[in-house]
Order: structure tokens, then sequence, then C-alpha cells
């Protein structure tokens, strides 16, 4: 009896002793011995659990017999069974893994703690979330010194990318693209219009055929260090795109799709048919305009020609991608579908996308790889262009079109203004048929052979093939179409890019320092051929562009095209360790092209970089809270070589015919003079930065200043008459942009259920041209009714604005006897620059800077069990923009058009005598049509925008065999957007140029709702 009380005893006691709960303390340090805040300590298979203090300490309340679960980020995780101790002390390992993340650079990697340039990378998942058309917008705001703007909002529509800044006058100001180490031509093949078709200015953006959902990483080469490997295509910086890789097991398939719908954000605020009404009679009682021109009724209520041509808009995205490997071969491939509906009825985008990468890997003797990329894109365009009246778009005619007047007739047909010379908005949609399709085949194969383990020779070659034909018809029954019988046009281009590369590959540790290298030499072919035809008079316009041949052949024009380019080049580069302290690395290209002079066939350049850690001295071993300090330094030159083909020789077009006897023949003249000394743009550029850790990487960041000088502008000179040309390409004249750079990202919470990240980038920018040899001030940028609105001359922007200063609005009891001008109360008041009583072209002055003081991005990301939650927001500071809509609205071409409500309806009255805005009875009393361009209509387009949020649920799949990842989400993009701006965009640019910014007929922004997808299996 007495055994079995002690055998019940001991069983009673026992599961007492082992599920009794102890507090547990301890202090958990880092492998160098620091301690370790934010540290999340769980008690294994419960959710109780606390995080370390800033001393490292932590208590919780466990078991004796539990198991503790110690996990940091960028440490390896850690359980430690408790034991019964009251005590538990450890020390984390640093994960080696995460500590030495690789970067791709150009022609080679290199460790993320090794870089010494000033170089960002991007993550594939740390891209924005939404729906991205390309690989640009899903940059938007991530990356300090990088602006991007979406030139056109329309799907497809091209961007405008600078990359700490602008210093190309005639040059291009685009970065370089290299997609897995191939080129990527990223020029336009096919025009942007047709005959009769006001097209969008700015060409699409060849970089949708690239699907962004295959991107693993980016890598934004900024300085000279990183980017004079690629030469004489380095100055405007270097994006390097590297595709997702197959990973080495089972087939995994995934899907990852969005389904959503997007709206006009912000359509053009102008009068209603009311307000119309009202104040042009108004302005017609005050004395302006004609009687005849009076409004006498509201036909039907009146009409919003804007919500007529707008519509709520689908997009979806469908991916399915296929990866997997065996012991040396890993293989991804994806297939792809997107299509948005344009918010302008008739004007959309569809893309069908497949890739596949292959990579054979036979450990250090030899690797292989194939890296293939096709995609088919349908685009449909809707007349959105830059013409007026008779030629205006869409969009144009929608925000001036007579809203009093109703869309139809009694007989269904178009309703024509009886004041308005520009078609009605509906026959332009429904007469205006526009549409392309764009083949594109782009990638490359490499062999890479290791002679011993630290040394290999590779091979690589590339090619890149896009074949596009643009279609285009104008009906009958349009004003551009009338009396031809309708108008037919169809273009044609094909570019054609080979690259070949080799190099060697050095690496070697000896003792306490490391050297490696590259050396190497590429091939590059370029090609284009370009078709354009177009007819008129078709008895039968229902064909449309699929008889062409039945036009009118008297009427008929035809043209073709061919240009080549080559490129050779010579590469070498040499990265020196010591001790895994110092760092140096010096670059070198030999650049040869055939587009420069027969005397300046190669261009030269070098580069230098240092970088110092710091924090692995011995003098830092007391400050415990630095994690990594890495003061760096480079200078370098680069080059650009974006220009035309052929300009350094004399080169000849088509001529008048001349008659001889009887008979016409057909001429050829010269249309160009040769310039043999013709030479490359050079920037030389310094930059000076650090990069820094705080509390474990807590707190990590870099800053940068920067100075980039380019010199030997591309500037067309003009001639003297007697030569019969207008101008010659010459080296010229020089502009420089410096800055400041910050990039921080800090970890907010640290803990088992909850994660919080926010991370953000500044960058200013200064841009000044330093001369522009012994010409005269440029002034230029006439678009459209537009006069010349920009101005490049020494010691300001390059293309400040350059028109008249509003000192206010003529008032009643002004002394008008200080000007001659036929001004009266009501009228403009432009600042009499030279005082000499009239307004002139000699009154002009610098009004606004189109390039931003300073950008900036700011992302949130949460975390809270299955939860994430991410919010990205951007905004630019500092920066005008010539609002060529509102110049039309207060100088319009017709007086019965529509205007912009805000100014017409603040206008001044004798009964409201404003100073803001004029009377309109007079509007082009002072200044004649350069009075376009002035303070009012040149306004501040700073902004801020919440560029996308994005909620997303990860459904727990460990009990589900077949399920690898699942979650849900539902994104916005562009929920509101904060400006003074009168524009619909503060960001968009019709102009074509990276440099010339004017609003005029832009496309409305989008705001985005989509639900989405992703699973793994």
């Amino acid at each position: 009896m007495n055994k079995l009380k002690l055998l019940f005893l001991v069983l009673f006691i026992l599961p007492i002793t082992l599920f009794a709960q102890n507090n547990v303390t301890g202090v958990v340090k880092g492998d160098t011995g620091e301690a370790l805040p934010g540290v999340t300590i769980v008690v294994e298979g419960t959710t109780q659990g606390t995080t370390t203090n800033f001393e490292g300490e932590y208590s919780i309340s466990a078991p004796a017999n539990a198991n503790l679960v110690f996990s940091f980020i960028g440490y390896l995780k850690q359980t430690v069974p408790v034991n019964g101790q009251s005590t538990v002390n450890i020390v984390l390992k640093q994960d080696i893994e995460e500590l030495e993340q690789v970067v791709v650079i150009g022609y080679g990697t290199v460790k993320k703690s090794d870089l010494t340039g000033s170089v960002t990378s991007v993550k594939a998942e740390d891209l924005n979330p939404g729906a991205n058309a390309s690989v640009e917008q899903a940059l938007q705001g991530r990356v300090a010194g990088v602006q991007i703007s979406q030139k056109s909002n329309e799907p497809g529509g091209g961007l405008s990318i600078s990359i700490r800044g602008s210093g190309s006058i005639q040059a291009g100001n685009e970065p370089l693209y290299v997609v897995d180490g191939v080129i990527v031509n990223n020029g336009s093949v096919a025009g942007t219009g047709g005959v009769g078709f006001t097209g969008n200015q700015n060409p699409r953006n060849p970089l949708n055929s690239l699907n962004p959902s295959d991107i693993a990483s980016l890598e934004v080469l900024k300085d000279a260090s990183a980017t004079a490997i690629y030469g004489s295509r380095g100055s405007n910086g270097v994006v390097i795109i590297t595709t997702k890789k197959g990973t080495k097991g089972k087939l995994k398939v995934g899907y990852d799709g969005y389904y959503g719908m997007q709206q006009v954000y912000k359509p053009m605020d102008v009068l209603t048919a009311t307000q119309y009404k009202e104040v042009l009679n108004s302005i017609i009682d005050l004395g302006g305009g004609d009687e005849l021109q009076r409004i006498n009724e509201i036909e039907g209520g009146g009409t919003d020609w804007q919500d007529l041509i707008y519509r709520t808009a689908k997009i979806q995205n469908h991916n399915v991608t296929m990866s997997g490997g065996a012991e040396n071969l890993t293989y991804f491939s994806s297939i792809n579908y997107y299509e948005q509906e344009g918010l302008v009825k008739g004007s959309g985008m569809e893309r069908f996308n497949t890739r596949i990468n292959l990579n054979y890997d036979d450990k250090g003797k030899m690797r292989a790889g194939v890296n293939l990329n096709a995609s088919y894109i349908y685009d449909d365009f809707a007349s959105t262009g830059l013409g007026i009246n008779e030629n205006g778009g869409a969009i144009y005619t929608a925000v001036n079109y007579d809203p009093v007047i109703a869309p139809y007739t009694a007989d269904g047909s178009y309703r024509k203004s009886d004041f308005f010379v520009g078609d009605n908005p509906l026959a332009i949609l429904d007469g205006e048929d526009a549409f392309a399709e764009t083949f594109r085949f782009f990638g490359n194969t490499f062999l890479e052979y290791f002679f011993i383990p630290e040394l290999s020779a590779q091979v690589k070659l590339g090619g890149d093939v896009q074949d596009v034909r643009r279609d285009i018809f104008i009906q009958p029954f349009t004003v551009s179409g009338a009396g031809t019988g309708g108008i037919a046009s169809i273009q044609t281009g094909r570019k054609d890019y080979v690259s070949a590369e080799g190099t060697l590959n050095f690496n070697k540790k000896l003792g306490q320092s490391n050297l490696s290298g590259v050396l190497g030499t590429t091939y590059e072919y370029f090609q284009t051929k370009t078709f354009a035809g177009d007819a008129r008079g078709f008895a039968l316009p229902d064909l449309e562009t699929n008889a062409i041949g039945s036009g009118d052949p008297l009427l008929n024009n035809l043209g073709s095209g061919r240009t080549q380019a080559k490129f050779i080049s010579y590469l070498a580069r040499v990265n020196y360790s010591l001790m895994d302290k110092y760092l140096l690395t010096a670059s070198f290209r030999a650049d040869g092209s055939s587009r420069f002079g027969e005397n300046n066939k190669f261009g030269y350049f070098p580069s230098a970089a240092i970088a110092w850690k710091m924090h692995k001295e011995d003098f830092m071993g007391n400050v415990g809270w630095i994690s990594e300090l890495k003061p760096r330094f480079s200078i370098g030159s680069t080059g650009n070589a974006s220009i035309g083909n052929e300009l350094t020789y004399q080169t000849f077009s088509a001529g008048n015919q001349v008659l001889f006897g009887d008979s016409f023949y057909s001429t050829i003249a010269p249309s160009r003079i040769s310039n043999p000394d013709l030479t490359w743009e050079k920037a030389v550029q310094i930059d000076a930065g650090f990069d820094f850790g705080l509390w474990e990487g807590r707190l990590t960041g870099s800053f940068d200043y920067f100075n980039k000088e380019t010199t030997d502008l591309l500037v067309s000179i003009p001639q003297p008459m007697n030569t019969g040309f207008t101008g010659q390409v010459q080296n010229m004249g020089g502009v420089r942009n410096q800055g400041f750079e910050l990039t921080l990202s800090y970890d907010v919470i640290r803990s088992n259920d909850l994660y919080w990240n926010l991370s953000g980038n500044f960058s200013t920018l200064k841009n000044e041209v330093l001369n522009i040899g012994d010409r005269g001030d440029i002034i230029h940028g006439g678009l459209s009714q537009l006069p010349d609105f920009a101005i490049i001359t020494p010691g300001e922007a390059l293309n400040s604005y350059y028109g008249y200063i509003v000192d206010g609005i003529w008032q009643t009891d002004d002394d008008f006897s200080v000007t001659t001008d036929n001004v009266q109360p009501g009228d403009i008041k432009f600042r009499d620059i030279n005082e000499d009583g009239t307004i002139n072209g000699d009154d002009r002055t610098i009004i606004g800077n189109p390039i931003p003081e300073f950008t900036w991005g700011l992302t949130s990301n949460l975390q809270y069990k299955n939860f994430s939650l991410d919010i990205v927001m951007q905004g630019v500071q500092g920066m005008d923009k010539l609002n060529g809509n509102l110049a039309n609205s207060m100088f319009p071409n017709n007086f019965r058009q529509n205007r912009i409500a805000e100014p017409l309806l603040n206008r001044w009255t004798p009964e409201n005598p404003s100073n803001q805005y004029p009377s309109y009875v007079n509007p082009l009393a002072s200044g004649g049509t350069s009075a376009l361009i002035n303070s009012i209509t040149v306004e501040d387009a700073s902004y801020i925008r919440l560029q996308s949020v994005r909620l997303a649920y990860n459904v727990a799949v460990e009990n589900i065999s077949f399920l690898n990842k699942l979650s849900v989400y539902v994104t916005a993009q562009n929920l509101f957007t904060i400006t003074d701006y009168m524009g619909t965009d503060p960001a968009s640019n019709a102009s074509g140029s990276n440099t010339l910014a004017v609003d005029f007929n832009a496309y409305p922004i989008p705001r985005t709702y989509l639900i989405g997808l992703n699973v793994e299996f």
C-alpha cells in the first residue's frame, strides 16, 4: 500500500513539475559580442512570446520542459531547451547568406558589402504592387535620384526616366537597360501618328514587352564607378534587370493574377453648359467676341463631352510560372496575358508574353544558360495628340467643344458646331481607327568554362528583334477624311540588334587580399528598316487599310528607310580587397562607333573608386550600435552615344522633279553637311558617400553627394543661308547636375506576430547650363499653338521656361500713360522688363524651372500574422510646368470654345475687379501670341501622390500537401494627388522629350482598383 501511495504521489507531482510555469530571464548577444535589441523569443508550439530590450535582456514565463525559439532578422534562428533553468543566455550567429547578398553589376556580380559605387538594388518583392504594364512603373518612387514620370497615361504609354538629371540637349537622356546581360534597344520603331490622325507625341514604351512578373531584381547604377564599364552609353545611368531562375527540386507551378477597374481620377474642370452660356454672353456684353456668337439656348440640357469619351475600363493580368531542376540543370518558364482598356474609348493594350530560362552548372567546371523572351502586343489608339482645331484629337475637342449643343442631330448624324472648326469628339472616336501590332523576341545564350577554379572564360551571344506594323484609317464622315473618300496609312518598322561578347574572369584570394577582375571585348550591330505608305479616295472605305491599293493612285505617297550602326568595345575592371576592409575598384572601356566622325571613332572611359569598411576597424569595437559604416568615393568618365545615325556624313534626300525637254526627272539633293570631327558627349562624375547600418541593421541607409559635368554637347548650329543648310550638328557647351541622395530603411517593430518597416528616399538636384560655346541663347520648344517657350542659357537650368511675368490685371484707376499698348481695364498687365512702354519679345525672361528641386518616396510595409499592408507614396517639389490647356483657355483660338472653369468664373469684371485673372475681352492686347507663355500658364507642378495601397492575406497552407503558397490581395492605385496644379496630372508631358515639359491634351491618369490571387503548387 505504501508503494502504491508513493507511486501515485510521483505520478501526481511529476506533471506539475514538468508543466509548472517558471520565469526565464537572460541576455541575447550577437556573435561579435554586442547585445541585440528586438530579438523575438517564443515558447515553441504556442503564441506566447516577448522581445529583448535595448540591452538585449528578456523575461518570459515558460514550462520547465519547454523550448524557446530565438529569431532576429539577419541572424540564424535558434531553438534552446529550458531544462528547468531560470537563466538562459544565448549567442545568435549572423546569417551569412543574407549579409552577403549578391548584387549584379556590369559584366559580373559583387557582394553587396563590397560595393564601392553608388548602386541601388531592388528585389522583386520590393517593386510597386498593382497594375504595372512595364518595369519603370513598378520602380516609381523606389530609388533616390531616379525620377520616373508617365509621359502619357494611355495604356502602354511612354515614360520619362531621369537618373541624376538630364545633361544632353539633342542626344538621349534615357538610361541604358540591360536584361540578363543583353543591352535592350529601347528606341521606337514606328511613328506616333499618320495622315489625318493626331497621334500621341510620345512613342510607345518598348519595355512593355518585358513581363514585370518575370523580374527577380533590378540594379540601378548611378555613379561613374558603376556605369563606366558601359562606356559611351553610361552617362545617363544603367538599369540592370535580372529575370527569375529555377531552383533545384521538384516542379513548382505558380499562378498570379488580378482583375480590376480603372476610372478617370481627374477630368479637366471646364465650364458647364449653363456657366458657358453666362460667361461668354457676359464677355460679349463687355465688348469681346461677336454678337453673332451669343448663346441663346442650350440644346437638351447641354453636353459633357468628356463624360462621353471616357469610360470605366477593365484591366486584367494572368501569369503562370513553372520552375524546378535537377542536380546541375534548373529551369524557369512563364506565360503571361495582360489586358488594359483605355480610359478613352477606343484605346487599349493587350500583351501575350512567354519566357524560358535554362541554367546548367557543373560545379565550377562549366556553366551555360539560355534566357529567351517573346511577346506580342496589340495596341489600340485613340486620337489624343497635340493637334488643334480641325486637327484636334478626342481629348482636345472634348475639352474645348461647344457644351451647349447636343451630340447628335435629329437624323442621328454627328452634331457639328457652327462656330468651332474642330470635329465632334464622338465622330473622332468612331471615325478614326488606329492600331498596331508588335512582335518582339530578345534573349541570349552563354557558355562559361573554368580552366581552374579562379579563372574562367565566357562567351555570350545576344539578340533583340522587334517588328511593328501600325494601321490608321480615317473615315469619310470625319472632318479630316471629308472630301477624300477616307485616308489610309500603314507604317512598318523592324529593329535588329545582335551582340557578341567574350570575357575572361578572374577571382583569387591571396592571403589577406582578394583580387578579382574581368577583361573582355564586345561587338554590336544595329539595323532599322522602315516603310510608310498612305492613300486616299476610296470607293469602298469599309475595307479600310486591308485594301490600301484601292485608293486613287494619283494620291498615293510612299517612303522607306534603312539605317545601320556598329559598335566594337574593349573593357576591363579590377576589384581589390585588403583584409576585407579596404576596397578598390578600377575600370576602363574603349568604345568605337560608326555613328561618330572619321576623326573620333573611339572614345575612352576610365573610372576608379575606393571604399573603407570602417566598422571592421579595432577602434570601432566599442561602438556596438554601429553595425556598418562604409565611406566611399568614386570618379570616372562616361559617354552618350544616343544620337541618330549618319550625323557625321553628308546625306541626300529626294529633291524636286525637274523638266528636261518633254520629260520630268526625279532628283536627289544634299540634306546634311558632313562633320568628320563629331565626337562623344562626355560626362565626368564624382560621387562621395557612405553606407551605414545601426542597431544590428534595424536602421540602414546610404548618403551620396554627386557632381556630374557633361561636355561636348551635341548642338545644331545655324549655318549661313548661302550654304543651303539651316544647321550643322557640332560639339559645344556643357551642363552640370549636382545634388544629394539619402536612402533609409527602418524596422519600426520586430516581433513574432507584428513587423513594420518604413523605407524612404530623398534626393535634390540642381541642373545648370555651363556654356553653349559661342552660340547665343537657344530659344526653342514651339509645340502646337504654343510658341517657343524654352531657353538654354548659361547659369540657368536646361530648358527653363521663357516668357512674360504677369504683374496683375489692369484696373480702372491705373495710369495707362505708362504704356503705348492698346490695353484697357481687365487686360493682363505684363511686366515691362526693358521699360520701353510696350510689351514685346524683349520683355520675356525666365519664368520657371522644369527640373524639380527635390523628389522623395516613402514605403510602409506592415505585417501582422498572415496579413500584410503595403503603402507607397511619392512626391515632387519645386517643379514648374507649362499648362498648355490653360494657355488655350486664356488665349483661345475660337471664341466659341469651352475653357477651364477656374479662370473664367473668377475673371475680371467691373463688379469683380480681380487682380488674378483678366476679363478675356481682349486677351492678346499685349505681347501677341507669345503672351501665351507667362507666369500664369507656367504653373507650380509640385505634388504628393499616394501611389499604391495593397492589403494581402496569406492563407495558412501547412496542412494542405499540394499547396506551397496561397495569397489573396486587393490593391488601389492613385487614390489621391495633392497639388495646386490646375491640369489633370502634374506629372504628364506631351512633348515627347525628357527635358521639355509641357502639359497639353494629357491622357487622364487612372484610379485603379484590383483584386488578385497568388498561388503556388
